[in-house]
């Protein structure tokens, strides 16, 4: 065993593991067989050298002493024991016309969700169990187990020059526009006022729409960004943003209006630059997917809402 684990035999060569250590040869006598190959028959311990084929988690903890985060990073299971769980969890027992992997799924559970003699139920003493060793795990920093998930999640960058966090809302954003979900309480109040007109005419119609929190996304392949839409009706290629006066500057402001105009909260931007972002996204929706951004400004949303209404009939009349 190399140097780097000098620090860990010295605390671990204990008793148990001693015992453990002869126990195993016996138990897997046959992963010690010279026909055996590492990595696929059987993985060695960096720690022991023991010969295991599959290094678990209640193995690092309560033989080695170890928190597994502080294990070295090697395989820790063999490829033909991965073999073997993928065959063995696809047969399907002729009782029940499940596979064993959906038994044990529903066992499981089942066991989970029972109470004991102290009102807990399994899932429950999981998550107590849980949060009590990231808190109690506390590093040299006085970091505990949470925060040092978190701080690694920021810090942490991948191949794809992204951090971990960076890479996880990148997912979630990439799966919400696959099922067309905003990821917020859905449209205000206000935008379902304005545009209850259009709704109803969709409904009565029967035209499928994405509304309130069942927005239509995209990605805009050329910048990365991320977009949703109020209402979207793509039957027609038609897009419609409501432009309320607090969120979105007005091109009819007059010159006074547009010099002091800015965002109520959050990152301060001006007019141009808030007028800029909604026009880039409307060019960004028309070069991907050929759909047209119609906008319902607040000061002529009355004009406006006839306008979209007068197309849309005329798009059924076609």
């Amino acid at each position: 065993m190399g140097d780097e684990f000098a620090f860990v035999i010295n605390n671990v060569m204990q008793k148990k593991l001693i015992e453990f250590i002869e126990r195993n040869k016996i138990r897997n006598q046959k992963l010690y067989a010279d026909d055996k190959v590492e990595g696929y028959d059987y993985v060695v311990c960096p720690i022991s050298g023991a010969r295991l084929s599959m290094i678990k988690n209640n193995y690092i903890t309560n033989i080695l002493g170890m928190q597994v985060d502080e294990y070295p990073n090697v395989q820790r299971t063999c490829q033909k024991r991965k073999e073997n769980i993928k065959n063995g969890l696809h047969q399907i027992d002729p009782v029940t016309g499940i596979t064993r992997y959906e038994a044990g799924q529903v066992q499981a559970r089942q066991i989970l969700k029972q109470v004991d003699s102290d009102g807990l139920s399994g899932y429950k003493k999981k998550g107590q169990k849980t949060r009590a060793t990231h808190f109690s795990r506390v590093d040299e920093f006085g970091r505990n187990g949470y925060r040092r998930q978190a701080d690694a999640r920021l810090t942490t960058v991948l191949e794809n020059g992204l951090t971990v966090e960076q890479n996880a809302h990148r997912k979630q954003r990439d799966t919400l526009i696959k099922n067309n979900k905003s990821g917020i309480n859905g449209a205000s109040a206000e935008s379902k006022k304005v545009l209850e007109p259009v709704i109803r005419f969709l409904k009565e119609n029967n035209i499928k729409y994405y509304f309130d929190t069942e927005e239509y996304g995209i990605k805009d392949l050329d910048t990365g960004k991320y977009y949703f839409w109020d209402l979207t009706i793509p039957e027609y290629f038609i897009a419609i943003e409501y432009q309320s006066s607090t969120w979105h500057a007005d091109p009819t402001l007059s010159e006074s209006e547009w010099a002091t105009w800015k965002t109520p909260k959050g990152v301060k931007r001006t007019a141009q630059e808030v007028l800029d972002y909604d026009y880039n996204k409307a060019r960004s929706l028309f070069k991907h997917r050929k759909i047209v951004t119609y906008y319902v400004w607040k000061k002529t949303q009355e004009t406006d809402i006839k306008d979209i209404l007068c197309l849309l009939k005329t798009q059924i009349m076609k």
